[in-house]
């Protein structure tokens, strides 16, 4: 608490902001420590970026009031039709809720059982472990509830033996073909089991999550939103960003283990990275179905140290069983973790930097090339494209052998310049860096990291974290498809504190991470991925030719990454390409918004509809979507392959066939 007491400070350095935040954080004794549990969820979740967001939410109520408009619209206009479609498919899939349960307080075990005897969807069973709980309402409540529904079934174990074992014990009730995980002081959502119903049918997972609220202790406060991407395995290496609400199997569940008993802690995070590595369908349901109950005291916050030992050990057996060439360390924050992956082959990269005069920008990016990369092997190659500045000439002329510049005749065409730079090659390289010109450097390793994180399995692409010139300024973290109408980049315009270091989002700008479309500013692929889909479209001479040539790379089921860990200068203007500016090439414009028309539709999987498409930092949506029909989110990995790929489930509950 004393660091988010700082970065509270810093924050409230400005007067209005200062006297506004003062007034909602001690005006009233009664949501002091709610409204204080909120702020250091966001700020340990986001960084200073979040903490602004959890302030202003504070000071304008936003969390509550978004919350409450949801939850009205949902059943006055969602519940009625969704009870209508329970009727007329009937209830064909059984799922079984697991619980385990130990001294949980009276109103909130109550909560926490009505929340799934209020299920719209009524096939369902409710199996509790209780380990032993010496405080006699818990049993007396358990027993009084399965006496009123067949439904809800107990085992009441005669010691204490911990929540793993508990959780198993709850698992062995189970009769359903898929399980899902509720804590014993935590909310289900009302239609949380129709929602797992709905994909159990339509995507055969073996795996699913959702979103969730935070609630602070008493239930009271709204303390926060999470909303969470498409499955991402790198990610999940990083953070355990899956938390609730979470289903699996039953029969692959069993065939794991179930839990494992030897963890006290972090026991959640080693099932999910086990079942990670052996499903092959996991599902988003982009949609919060699940109240998570936030105790200040509880064992995580106050095992901080053991929780992160405990996690980075369970990561590391995680890659030893995968093959992955790395060792886990901790990271910058709680539960946020550093994949250290070494190169698993011989690898050569092939740095293209087009060119047209602008001598001074290619110095500056070639000698920071050289000056920084230590261990990678490499080449590189500029492409000359008819400069006929006499300073820029005698620059490429005065280049030492190691360095190949070609000469490109004919117009403008950024697609078709680097395809044919890539036909020049030799064939001897693994990969192509695609450079501009006006790219900077800044310490070494940054290559390295991208080869290491390149020679994953199925990955094909792999983009930096691009600043502006004053170095503290994000220029590119990735690229959301369908922002702003189109394709912009996340964090565009965010500043960084001093150390550079903001979480971000979840930790989306200090840990790598699957994304849809990265920028050719700065982008790493595989030589094998690029052949396979033919480069570039290079009827897309100037605008969105690097993003219609990663989403081609993740229809054929490489993936593409985004690493922060790869930090570069950009030497755009931060004048130029303001979000929503005129559209300096519409022709380009028009042909990607026609090629990609349905994944624009059905959006960027690795957004939440929850955040707005019109702002670059993960701004809540407001109000929330309330939809009737979720567009799933589908990852399922090739087993023969192991390619990965993304796609939307529209599917809704549909009877059983005969």
């Amino acid at each position: 608490m004393v660091q988010l007491s700082t970065a509270v400070n810093a924050m409230l350095r400005k007067p209005r902001l200062l006297a506004r935040s003062v007034r909602i954080l001690f005006g009233n004794r009664a949501t002091f420590s709610a409204n204080l549990a909120r702020l250091y969820q966001a700020w340990r979740g986001g960084g200073l970026h979040a903490l602004k967001g959890a302030l202003l939410g504070l000071a304008h109520g936003v969390a509550a009031r978004s919350w409450q408009d949801y939850g009205h619209v949902f059943n006055e206009t969602v519940r009625p039709q969704l009870l209508r479609r329970i009727e007329e498919a009937g209830a064909p899939v059984k799922i079984s809720v697991i619980v385990p349960t130990y001294n949980t307080p009276a109103p909130v075990l109550e909560v926490m059982l009505q929340s799934v005897l209020k299920q719209l969807y009524p096939n369902w069973e409710l199996c509790i472990a209780d380990d032993a709980s010496p405080q006699p309402h818990v049993r007396e409540t358990l027993q009084a509830y399965a006496a009123k529904d067949a439904r809800i079934k107990l085992h009441l174990s005669p010691g204490n033996h911990g929540v793993s074992h508990a959780s198993n014990r709850a698992l062995a009730l189970a009769t359903g073909e898929f399980v899902v995980l509720l804590d014993h002081d935590d909310v289900l959502e009302q239609q949380a089991l129709l929602r797992v119903a709905e994909s159990v049918q339509h995507d055969d997972p073996d795996m699913l999550y959702s979103d969730e609220v935070l609630i602070s202790a008493d239930g009271k406060v709204i303390l926060d939103h999470v909303f969470r991407p498409a499955f991402s395995p790198e990610f999940l290496r990083g953070h355990p960003y899956i938390v609730h609400m979470v289903g699996f199997r039953t029969s692959l569940l069993r065939a794991l283990g179930g839990f494992d008993e030897s963890l006290k802690i972090s026991q959640d995070y080693d099932l999910i990275l086990r079942v990670a590595e052996k499903a092959r369908t996991v599902v988003h349901l982009p949609e919060i179905l699940y109240q998570w109950r936030i105790h200040p005291n509880s064992a995580g916050h106050q095992k901080m140290n053991e929780v992160m030992a405990v996690s980075t050990r369970a990561l590391q057996h995680h890659l030893d069983r995968s093959g992955a060439q790395a060792v886990a360390a901790q990271g910058p924050g709680f539960n946020f973790f550093d994949m250290r992956y070494r190169q698993t082959a011989p690898a050569r990269v092939a740095i293209i930097i087009p060119t047209k005069n602008h001598g001074d920008l290619v110095r500056q990016c070639v000698d920071s090339l050289r000056a920084t990369v230590k261990e990678a092997a490499y080449d590189i190659v500029v492409i000359d494209h008819a400069s006929d500045d006499p300073q820029t000439i005698a620059y490429l002329a005065s280049l030492p052998p190691e360095v190949t510049v070609l000469r490109y005749e004919g117009p403008f065409n950024f697609s078709a310049i680097n395809n044919w730079a890539v036909r020049q090659l030799d064939g001897s390289h693994s990969h192509y860096l695609f450079c501009n010109n006006d790219i900077e450097a800044l310490e070494p390793g940054w290559l390295e990291h991208m080869v290491h994180l390149a020679q994953q399995p199925a990955v094909g692409i792999v983009g930096a974290q691009l600043l502006y010139p004053d170095r503290r300024t994000i220029q590119h973290a990735g690229v959301c498809v369908g922002a702003f109408d189109r394709a912009e980049h996340y964090g565009k315009f965010l500043p960084l504190p001093a150390n550079r270091l903001d979480f971000g989002y979840m930790g989306r700008l200090i840990l790598p991470h699957e994304v849809a479309a990265v920028t050719a500013a700065c982008l790493l692929m595989r030589a094998e991925a690029f052949a396979e889909i033919a480069g570039f479209d290079e009827s897309m001479a100037v605008g969105f030719g690097d993003v219609d040539l990663c989403l081609r790379t993740l229809e054929k089921g490489w993936r593409v990454l985004y690493s922060p860990k790869a930090t570069l200068i950009h030497h755009e203007s931060m004048t130029r390409g303001k979000s929503g500016a005129v559209d300096t090439h519409p022709q380009d414009t028009a042909r990607f918004l026609a090629t990609w028309a349905d994944l624009l539709r059905a959006g960027d999987p690795y957004f939440n509809p929850g955040f707005s498409l019109h702002h670059t930092c993960w701004q809540m949506h407001n109000p929330l979507h309330c939809n009737l029909d979720l567009q799933r989110r589908v990852f399922q990995r090739d087993a023969a392959t192991g390619r990965q790929y993304v796609h939307h489930s529209p599917g809704t509950l549909r009877a059983a066939s005969v």
